[in-house]
């Protein structure tokens, strides 16, 4: 009992953070419904990533941006809790990256508070080009994230949702050559590309040192299904 409980005190924490675009077009081609099935099926894959790593206690929490951002979970979530609500897209809602980025970045400096924990992870979705109507531009909410300890260490990876997505912004939020930048065409990508970066994220962020570098991304094989994103737009 005292073994099992000492085990359980030297777990160090592991965020894991969904950033998720809900904007108007994702209501195209089922994409947000997609998105929600894409969510419930990570959920398992990241239960079995965190019983192979007991020295992480792995922490889930979910931002959504459209025009407005919401933490729609905004507390840190142990996984083996964790349940997925299903999200609605925000009909003519914006892509307001810049502004979602402002806030993950306040939640990144509240979290760095000196306590031994591995880097973040971050996972951002998006089917479009970020808009700026809010004030605060792509560009802005990317330094902020980057000027923050833990947002320029975090594991941060991304995926483009059909050929609208904004394949560009997505790889500067990303910031390193060797994370493989990856876009889903159809459903089936999409569970399958965010099964894979949710793996590789919580593999990433859980290396044994900070700043540490050797961790190696290999993308996944071409998922199936005929790419009706790419058509539809």
């Amino acid at each position: 009992m005292s073994d099992r409980l000492g085990g359980a005190l030297g777990r160090k924490p592991l965020h894991f953070i969904f950033v998720l675009d809900v904007s108007g077009s994702m209501l195209r081609g089922g994409r947000i419904q997609a998105l929600n099935n894409a969510m419930a099926e990570v959920i398992p894959h990241l239960r079995d990533e965190a019983r192979a790593n007991p020295h992480a206690e792995l922490l889930v929490r979910v931002l959504a941006f459209a025009t407005e951002t919401t933490w729609v979970v905004e507390q840190p979530t142990p996984i083996d809790q964790f349940h997925w609500e299903r999200l609605p897209a925000t009909p003519k809602g914006f892509t307001e990256l810049g502004s979602a980025l402002s806030v993950l970045a306040k939640s990144l400096h509240e979290m760095d508070t000196g306590a031994s924990a591995y880097p973040p992870a971050i996972i951002l979705v998006s089917d479009g080009r970020p808009t700026d109507s809010t004030g605060i531009s792509f560009a802005d909410g990317l330094q902020e994230v980057l000027d923050e300890r833990w947002g320029a260490a975090a594991v941060r990876l991304a995926l483009g949702v059909g050929r609208d997505a904004d394949m560009h912004s997505l790889r500067r939020f990303i910031g390193n050559e060797d994370v493989p930048l990856l876009r889903a065409d159809n459903p089936q990508q999409l569970v399958e590309y965010i099964v894979w970066a949710s793996k590789a994220a919580s593999r990433g962020a859980s290396r044994p040192v900070l700043g540490t570098s050797g961790v190696t991304y290999t993308p996944p094989s071409a998922a199936g299904g005929d790419p009706i994103w790419s058509t539809l737009g």
